[in-house]
């Protein structure tokens, strides 16, 4: 997940085998992922990413970046670009744009790498 700015945002899933519940927060949804291996590129020196530092699971790995502006959600499978920070404004209170779109790379470290040339 690539985001200036992160917040322990309320997410609606499809009906699924692995939450009991369709509707779950950030937080609950990665450590009910404690298999995956999570990545989180924040920009560096923000406050506001804080809070929801102090609260992610072990597993979760944090990367801080000077100057990061980009946003995306990045799956092996799919790709979520936009405009839109991960946070409550940037998800349900802002107009934003975004679009999903398939990994042609394979794995999200590899998104990751050749799209927006950072290494996690």
């Amino acid at each position: 997940m690539v985001s200036p700015w992160l917040s322990d945002v309320s997410l609606s899933l499809p009906i699924n085998d692995r939450f009991e519940s369709r509707e779950v927060s950030l937080i609950e949804a990665l450590e009910t992922l404690s298999e995956k291996e999570i990545h989180l590129l924040l920009r560096s020196g923000e406050s506001h990413n804080d809070y929801i530092k102090r609260r992610l699971p072990e597993h979760v790995h944090v990367q801080e970046i000077d100057g990061l502006h980009a946003k995306a959600v990045v799956s092996d499978s799919f790709v979520y670009l936009g405009s839109a920070n991960i946070t409550r404004g940037g998800l349900t209170l802002n107009r934003e744009l975004c679009e999903v779109i398939e990994n042609e790379y394979g794995s999200a470290t590899e998104y990751v790498k050749l799209t927006l040339d950072l290494t996690v």
